[in-house]
Parts: structure tokens; sequence; C-alpha cells
């Protein structure tokens, strides 16, 4: 069983995994055609990590409803 402070920082994790993901998406089109093609590298890499903190969330939230 998680506690509230666990819960909480999952939760805080899978946020900002989500904005990294958003961000990543936005730098995908930027002037810089190398920094583009980086953050097109990096964005694969940034929706795996978001998909398994928003299922630990769920997880972990889905027991106390």
């Amino acid at each position: 069983m998680s506690t509230e402070k666990d819960k909480g920082l999952i939760s805080k994790a899978a946020d900002c995994a989500d904005r990294l993901s958003a961000t990543l998406q936005d730098m995908v089109s930027a002037d810089d055609l190398l920094l583009g093609e980086m953050a097109a590298g990096l964005l694969n890499d940034a929706r795996v990590l978001n998909n398994k903190l928003e299922r630990i969330r769920y997880l972990v939230t889905q027991g106390t409803e």
C-alpha cells in the first residue's frame, strides 16, 4: 500500500514526464534542424517514461477508489 506521500511523488513525476514529452514535441519543429532531430530522438524515450509513470499512477490510485 502506498502512502499519500508516495502517491504525491508518483503523480508529480508523471506530470513532469508529461510536460517533458509536450516540450520535446514542440522542439521537434525547432528552426535549428539539429535541435529538432535531437528532440525527436529523445521524444520516444520521454513517451515511454511517461507511459510507465502513468501506469504506476493508475495502479496506485486505483486501489484507493
